[in-house]
């Protein structure tokens, strides 16, 4: 699912970079270009506790133990 039409940011996208560890705000907005005012309509960088809690929901659970 599409989450930023602007620059085609998907769910997936963020998922991935937690997965990697990015999970800080900054780094989010960096790694997806967020900051990019000509190309972005900046709705994004408003809401960037959004891609947050998705990216920091990704972290903890690829560093989850598998049960069984």
């Amino acid at each position: 699912m599409y989450i930023c039409i602007c620059k085609g940011i998907r769910e997936s996208d963020v998922q991935e970079l937690g997965k990697a560890g990015v999970t800080c705000p900054k780094k989010l907005a960096s790694a997806l270009e967020l900051n990019d005012k000509k190309n972005c309509c900046g709705r994004c960088i408003k809401n960037i506790s959004k891609f947050v809690a998705l990216a920091e929901e990704e972290y903890s659970c690829s560093n989850s133990p598998v049960l069984g």
